[in-house]
């Protein structure tokens, strides 16, 4: 079999290419040949047994003072397309997000699959951001286009047939899952001497490199009423303030590190369809405190792996942090429960979802043929 895996940007581990990846290395571990597009600042290929990424260059031919939102996405979806022409034929096409719509709008009888991971029509409810706009129709046009949609939460379900009109038959809700290998617990001490926290400390995390959408200010208030906790924020620089501790952009190292010198994460996001952050943190033990927006709450429950709250309010989430760090059997119970539940998650499990879709469209496919 080979693959073709139309992601995002090339050499970043984003949600999008995070997922690619996964599925590609399980994929490959079938004996499958899997080449992935991704947008680059440079054409290059990169080969591995069985596995290719190829970086594409969205060129702009328009001036950038015309100001055309987006421009260079469409020249990366047409590129891509252009290429998939050259390197296929192809038994199947996975495409993610808003990266597909000349593949959508030109497809042949290859089975074409698309993954969504969350909706730019629900971005644009929220937000009214006509610049976004683009985005929209690159989604609609694939959700439509495609044999079978894959959303990542039973919320991002209900956006393509809210927004899309896509059928519900043909969506498949198949959570993100984590490397539960990679992401494990390890000793809170060591943990904090990997990335120099004092041990006397309690402490709040916060993973994120867009502080308005994942509400980095509700996170801080938060933890400035706590009367227990202090925050440590990965993935963006700023001076240490009252209770907050920047610690920047780190190595996945040190993130595991941080997930593990922590005792709890703080994820108060606007919007997100399945977001890895939380199954990352869960994977390393650590309760969580997530927003109803987040979707995870669609695994999590109530009390048992931490709290889902439904606002936006810095005293909710201050609540809840002071319950469970002043709490020792109810931080340890959770701590336990996170890993159990980030284990039914693991990427083998949720990779092997996606399996079973592929030899599904190959058969209904052998059908026709």
């Amino acid at each position: 079999m080979k693959v073709c895996m139309i992601s995002g940007i090339a050499h970043f581990s984003g949600g999008v290419e995070n997922v690619v990846n996964e599925l590609s290395n399980y994929a490959v571990t079938h004996g499958t040949e899997v080449d992935i597009f991704a947008r680059s600042n440079q054409d290059f290929i990169e080969s591995t047994r069985k596995r290719k990424l190829v970086g594409v260059r969205a060129y702009s031919l328009i001036p950038h003072r015309f100001g055309i939102p987006h421009y260079g996405k469409y020249e990366y979806n047409l590129r891509v397309w252009r290429k998939t022409k050259r390197y296929g034929p192809y038994d199947i096409i996975h495409g993610h997000g808003d990266n597909c719509i000349f593949t959508a709008l030109f497809r042949n009888k290859t089975p074409f699959l698309m993954t969504f991971h969350g909706t730019m029509a629900k971005v644009l409810e929220e937000s009214s951001d006509p610049r976004k706009i683009p985005h929209l129709y690159t989604e609609k046009i694939a959700a439509a286009r495609c044999d079978i949609a894959v959303a990542c939460s039973n919320a991002v379900k209900n956006e393509l047939i809210r927004f899309y009109g896509c059928p519900a038959k043909k969506i498949h809700v198949i959570h993100n899952g984590v490397n539960v290998e990679k992401f494990a617990p390890i000793d809170k001490q060591e943990a904090r001497k990997r990335i120099s926290l004092p041990q006397n400390h309690k402490y709040a995390l916060w993973v994120g490199s867009n502080p308005q959408r994942k509400r980095l200010s509700t996170a801080i208030k938060a933890t400035e009423k706590s009367d227990c906790a202090k925050l440590l924020v990965v993935g963006m620089t700023g001076k240490n303030i009252g209770k907050t501790v920047f610690l920047g952009k780190i190595s996945e190292q040190d993130l595991i590190a941080a997930y593990s010198a922590a005792d709890l994460l703080i994820f108060p996001t606007v919007y997100e369809g399945f977001p890895m952050v939380p199954l990352e943190a869960l994977a390393c033990g650590l309760p969580t405190l997530v927003s109803e927006e987040s979707n995870i709450g669609e695994i999590i429950k109530d009390g048992i792996q931490g709290f889902v709250i439904n606002s936006g309010n810095p005293i909710d989430y201050q609540e809840k942090i002071d319950l469970i760090i002043n709490d020792v059997n109810l931080l340890k119970e959770m701590a336990i429960k996170s890993r159990e539940l980030a284990l039914n998650y693991s990427w083998h499990n949720q990779a092997e979802k996606y399996w079973q879709i592929y030899k599904a469209l190959l058969k209904n496919r052998a059908k026709v043929v």
